[in-house]
């Protein structure tokens, strides 16, 4: 398994399509930093805590498409075929079935670790900031609950028919950029541009950081929705029986 794992994990992450996405998300990073970041959000400055989710959440939609296209890679008619014959010999499907799960998280979280360096350099560059200790849960919070609940909904929807995963995308990155609130509000970014205003602010103008009840709430139940449609998909796909 660890042959398999170490090959997929290779054809996923020196996959030039891989490759040109991963650029394509660092140029959309560094715009977000250069123009809606440096400002700061909901007049907290650029370096809060409420600026640096609002970051992600900005990030995030274009690094869910990215995910959700390496997902798509493995319902095209050949992988479904190299799957079939994979499967025939004794590989335990679980298992290869999450080593490819593996695979394509290892390339989002490439993605995710290169757009909070670029956070991490631009805070320190620009405003001398590099205390980023306080960023570490915010980050698991806005990057975790989305990621598990639309790689769930894409492992789930492929199953069913392949087409729905190229349906999938456009409509998952629709509502991310949309900024709905509440159950829609994926990635927190309502939360993060939003909530602050309604918080009374310290001595220094700013508010505190705070989670609300709906925020972690919604956080765990997209945890709990894409991770219970996460393995209901390690069932064999339609096709591939």
């Amino acid at each position: 398994m660890a042959k398999i794992f170490r090959y997929e994990l290779k054809r996923m992450l020196l996959n030039k399509f891989f490759l040109c996405l991963l650029v394509v998300n660092g140029i959309s990073a560094w715009f977000e930093l250069s123009t809606q970041i440096v400002a700061g959000v909901a007049f907290t400055a650029p370096f809060s805590v409420w600026s640096f989710g609002a970051y992600l959440a900005g990030v995030m939609p274009m690094a869910i498409m990215t995910a959700l296209f390496l997902l798509s890679i493995y319902y095209s008619r050949n992988e479904r075929q190299v799957e079939a014959l994979t499967l025939a010999t004794p590989v335990d499907r679980a298992k290869y079935m999450l080593l490819r799960n593996m695979a394509v998280s290892l390339g989002f979280l490439v993605i995710c670790i290169i757009a909070i360096a670029q956070c991490v350099v631009f805070y320190g560059v620009i405003f001398d900031f590099w205390r980023v200790g306080g960023f570490i849960l915010p980050a698991m919070l806005t990057i975790l609950p989305g990621f598990v609940l639309f790689m769930g909904l894409g492992r789930w929807a492929g199953g069913i028919r392949p087409w729905l995963l190229y349906v999938l995308i456009p409509v998952s990155l629709g509502l991310s950029l949309a900024g709905l609130p509440g159950v829609l509000d994926f990635f927190g970014g309502w939360y993060f541009n939003n909530y602050p205003l309604e918080l009374p602010a310290y001595a220094d103008g700013e508010p505190g950081f705070v989670y609300s009840a709906v925020f972690l709430v919604t956080r765990g139940a997209y945890l709990v929705v894409g991770g219970a449609l996460w393995v209901i998909s390690l069932r064999p796909a339609r096709g591939a029986q």
